[in-house]
């Protein structure tokens, strides 16, 4: 927890000292500091309970696809037997945007937009989901959570943040929506993803190959692939990785 407040703690100071910050409230900065040390002791229950906040958030503020219309039927039918991951309930919604994209948060809930599900075939979307799904298996999306959580205590400097979704406020809930969705994970965490993606493949009957096809759909679309190109590695690399461990079995 001491490398989160030190990581966070010091991109924030470094922020101030480069002039982001007009005025600096030495009173506010304590404060702010205590909030780390606050942060840093939020348990995963309360982190899960803040990540279904800001998904409520999320979900008002976007346009779900109804659950009578043939994207909701479509997303259903292709996950029916994929309701939990390491004991955690899995959600699914469908967001209506041309963008291509999808992601999952660290209390389960699970969102691709009609873009992508436009684009690929039913293995290929169990494909993305899957790696998704992983990033909340690995815990990597509650350790995202974690530092949003920690870098909007240190942007806020208020003096005691209370560690439950009731008392985060709509902006505060914005924030860490878009910063834990944003999250950059590291190399090792994207390969891990992808492993954990085909062995959920492998182990259901799904075509694995759906993999590669669907990594180099998305190398295709270049920079047009919105959110779900600019926070993951590069798709070609990663196909041909998908590609290496299929001719070699080693998944």
């Amino acid at each position: 927890m001491k490398k989160y407040i030190a990581v966070v703690l010091g991109c924030w100071l470094l922020a101030l000292g480069a002039g982001c910050v007009e005025q600096v409230n030495l009173a506010k900065v304590g404060g702010a500091v205590a909030d780390l040390g606050a942060a840093a002791t939020v348990d995963d229950e309360e982190l899960k309970e803040m990540s279904r906040a800001m998904r409520a958030q999320g979900d008002a503020q976007a346009k779900v696809a109804p659950a009578d219309s043939a994207y909701a039927k479509r997303l259903a039918r292709i996950m029916a037997d994929h309701t939990e991951v390491n004991g955690i309930p899995l959600n699914y919604k469908v967001y209506l945007t041309s963008d291509v994209n999808a992601n999952a948060s660290a209390d389960g809930s699970v969102r691709v937009y009609s873009g992508l599900m436009d684009l690929m075939t039913d293995d290929e979307i169990r494909y993305v989901l899957g790696h998704e799904i992983g990033h909340v298996a690995h815990g990597d999306t509650l350790k995202a959570m974690r530092v949003a959580y920690m870098g909007s205590a240190a942007r806020k400097g208020v003096g005691a943040l209370n560690p439950t979704a009731d008392a985060l406020s709509e902006s505060m809930l914005g924030d860490l929506l878009e910063a834990a969705l944003n999250a950059q994970f590291s190399q090792s965490q994207e390969n891990a993803a992808d492993d954990y993606s085909m062995q959920f493949l492998k182990s259901n009957g799904y075509q694995t190959r759906a993999a590669v096809t669907a990594l180099r759909k998305l190398e295709k679309l270049g920079g047009k692939g919105g959110g779900l190109l600019s926070s993951h590695p590069d798709s070609g690399k990663r196909a041909e990785r998908m590609e290496k461990a299929i001719q070699s079995s080693s998944i």
